[in-house]
């Protein structure tokens, strides 16, 4: 009797694994497949880049932000101290683009326990212009980013866009753990909650028109919570405004780490999903077949049914996973790493167990505690 409950169980889920798939294939093909905003709304925008260490192509990163297509726009740099090693690089940029609008700001002033909240806080009184764009420091844009994140904009009814990140293919197998989490998890998955009317802010990039920031409380009221992003996106839409998702994608810089390195990092990203949607955090397991097909092997004794299921599942998750990267995010150097699709599964979803029970990370060097909502003490 517990046996065939149990089977029960897992067939559901491998079936439900296995329409997710597919469905997350049509949401992707459909989300790309619309067109661009055009570029006419062209207002004047402020970068606040918050920053913190020297992190592998920095200077790169940083350069792709000065180097765009749009007529009136300021970066802002911001760190806590004078002494941070990336302080040196935005000087030297300063000193190669002494027509740009670039400041930087350095200042200890605290407001709260989330340190990259402080720093954005400490920067925004230099912000001049009437739109505001935050990205992290490991993104790197093309010529026509401001263009096409702007332009989301031009409605009144929309008060901020934001935009999905791919990880460029990895460096080595020790290093595939996090591009895949990212192009093949976690892509996907915000595209499907995307379909269905779920929008969040993603920090890769978050754009807001002045006044719609200002509304919210401005960055003061996003201290104390761990995933500014996700909290600055729902702040939005619970005032009113919409905010839209750009079909730009960008790219993140895949750091050169050890593989627990890359674990520990994920870790703390599932934990903060968790405190931030519990539901939704529970119903990923849904999306989650690989492990279950092979529970369903062994439970079942090999039945028929679950070696079609087995087979099956893997035609539509290697075929989801190769369409995606080749077609929708030109990763097609280095695939081969999709050969790992088993092992790396069986990695994320270890990683989904632990994030359910873990109520600490670390992040830019301090160590926080997660409470329910996102809210976070400093230990």
């Amino acid at each position: 009797m517990i046996t065939s409950i149990l089977e029960l169980l897992l067939t559901s889920i491998v079936f439900a694994s296995i329409l997710y798939y597919i469905l997350s294939l049509y949401c992707t093909r459909r989300f790309f497949r619309q067109r661009p905003s055009g570029g006419d709304y062209l207002p004047s925008v402020t970068v606040l880049k918050p920053l913190n260490g020297l992190e592998d192509g920095i200077y790169e990163n940083l350069l792709s932000h000065l180097n765009q297509d749009y007529p009136s726009y300021q970066v802002v740099f911001g760190v806590h101290h004078d002494d941070d090693p990336v302080v040196p690089v935005v000087r030297r940029l300063v000193k190669e683009f002494p027509g740009k609008k670039i400041d930087l700001v350095i200042s200890k002033e605290i407001i709260g326990p989330n340190m990259k909240v402080c720093n954005l806080n400490n920067m925004y009184s230099k912000a001049e212009n009437e739109v505001i764009i935050i990205n992290d420091s490991d993104t790197r844009v093309g010529p026509d980013y401001l263009r096409r994140i702007v332009s989301e904009l031009k409605d009144p009814d929309v008060g901020g866009a934001t935009c999905l990140y791919k990880v460029k293919n990895p460096l080595d197998l020790v290093s595939a753990v996090e591009p895949f989490f990212v192009n093949n998890d976690f892509l996907p998955a915000a595209l499907v909650a995307h379909a269905l009317g779920m929008s969040f802010g993603f920090g890769a990039t978050i754009a807001m028109k002045k006044k719609a920031l200002e509304k919210i409380g401005g960055f003061p009221p996003l201290a104390d919570y761990i995933a500014e992003d996700y909290q600055m996106g729902q702040r939005l839409i619970n005032a009113g405004y919409k905010l839209k998702v750009s079909n730009y994608v960008i790219v993140t810089a895949l750091h050169k780490c050890g593989f627990w390195d890359q674990v520990s990092h994920l870790v703390r990203w599932v934990s903060t999903i968790r405190v931030c949607r519990p539901k939704g955090y529970f119903f990923r397991i849904f999306t989650m077949g690989s492990p279950f097909t092979i529970l369903f092997l062994i439970v079942s004794g090999f039945s028929g049914l679950a070696v079609v299921l087995f087979f099956l599942h893997w035609f539509v998750r290697c075929l989801t996973a190769i369409v995606i990267n080749v077609k929708y995010l030109d990763e097609r150097r280095d695939i081969g790493y999709l050969l790992l699709l088993p092992v790396l599964d069986l990695i994320t979803f270890a990683i989904w167990c632990w994030g359910l029970f873990e109520h600490k990370v670390t992040w830019g060097g301090n160590t926080y505690r997660l409470h329910e909502g996102g809210l976070v003490t400093r230990e």
